[in-house]
């Protein structure tokens, strides 16, 4: 049979595509007529490169020459569409293979606890620790592949119940009175590192635009919950009215000041930088003074300075003024950079007469 191809034309393309793709496939012209319901005639004209396969044959034909309709199309291999495809596969069978596998084990492990704490104590007792991890490990490895939409905040808030479930459950059991220590303290870590995270992904537009001073807001109330639990189950409630509510008010102010100064003061970021500064300048001055005298309820006390002597007594003094004169030292370079380039951004005087 003549196997002259046309050349220079797309038709010619098409057709060494299709005679190349025919012997990979080991058929020849007459079973992949057959297979795609064509004569012979016409399988010899597509791969000599005088006429093109009809649309409605581009299926079958693909199929029977195991490629895509795509490569058909442009009469070449589509070797990248062909590896993300097998690594799809590879994706989808892997994830099967590790969620039937999670699965099975939890529901064995669930079911061979539940018969062996029936057994031996005649009630559940010990079961609920083992389910409530099991629940927690689920939570962690097989929730997220099944979950579409916002898989990260329902794993995450999945675990967080199930580990309150295996500490309520652990404390049931042994009544150790650790829950509301342990619960406040998770809960606390949990508002800190999540707490901006949910106000950008749940927030309004409002809250959104002041998430960092909502945030700090946020953690200052939970802290002292946090404490007030803690102290509280240790019989320090005046601890918490004397020392530990003024100190998380303190840092709590602190904390928004910087905060309204990076995000809210309408000056230049080397200008804000210079402010928060000269802030922690003054924070190491008198912070240290002010929680020994809120200890110790005595009057607050500067630490002597003398930096050419170098002993117990003038130590904490030293190190603060060196500390303060360096955040100093930086807040002005800070201005001064921030002067400079200002000054550099304006258009000369001559440059604007000329104008």
């Amino acid at each position: 049979m003549n196997e002259t191809y046309g050349t220079g034309s797309h038709k010619g393309d098409v057709g060494r595509f299709l005679a190349t793709a025919r012997r990979a496939a080991g058929l020849t012209q007459k079973e992949l007529a057959a297979s795609v319901f064509v004569t012979e005639s016409a399988v010899s004209k597509w791969e000599r490169g005088l006429s093109y396969p009809d649309l409605a044959t581009l299926g079958p034909l693909a199929q029977a020459l195991g490629v895509t309709e795509g490569e058909l199309v442009s009469a070449s291999a589509d070797d990248r569409g062909r590896l993300d495809a097998h690594q799809a596969r590879v994706h989808r069978r892997w994830r099967a293979a590790l969620l039937w596998t999670t699965i099975g084990a939890y529901a064995v492990a669930l079911v061979a606890t539940f018969v062996t704490n029936l057994a031996v104590e005649h009630t559940l007792s010990w079961f609920w620790i083992v389910a409530s991890a099991v629940a927690l490990a689920f939570s962690l490895t097989t929730l997220p592949l099944l979950v579409t939409g916002r898989r990260g905040w329902t794993t995450f808030a999945a675990a967080l119940v199930s580990l309150g479930l295996l500490l309520a459950s652990v404390e049931a059991l042994t009544s150790a009175g650790f829950l509301g220590v342990t619960g406040a303290a998770i809960l606390f870590a949990a508002v800190v590192v999540w707490g901006p995270l949910a106000l950008r992904s749940f927030g309004s537009g409002w809250l959104r635009a002041h998430s960092a001073a909502v945030a700090v807001v946020i953690d200052a109330v939970g802290l002292t919950l946090m404490l007030a639990v803690i102290l509280g189950a240790v019989g320090q409630d005046r601890a918490f009215v004397e020392i530990a509510l003024p100190l998380v008010a303190g840092g709590f102010g602190l904390a928004l000041l910087i905060v309204l100064v990076i995000r809210y003061l309408p000056l230049r970021g080397l200008q804000r930088a210079a402010i928060v500064c000269l802030v922690a300048g003054a924070v190491a001055v008198v912070a240290g003074p002010l929680v020994d005298g809120l200890l110790e309820h005595a009057p607050v006390v500067l630490g002597p300075v003398d930096l050419t002597t170098w002993s117990d007594a003038t130590i904490n003094g030293n190190v603060t003024a060196l500390i303060a004169g360096a955040c100093v030292l930086t807040a002005m370079v800070l201005g001064v950079l921030s002067f400079v380039l200002r000054r550099g951004d304006r258009p000369d005087a001559a440059d604007v007469v000329a104008i």
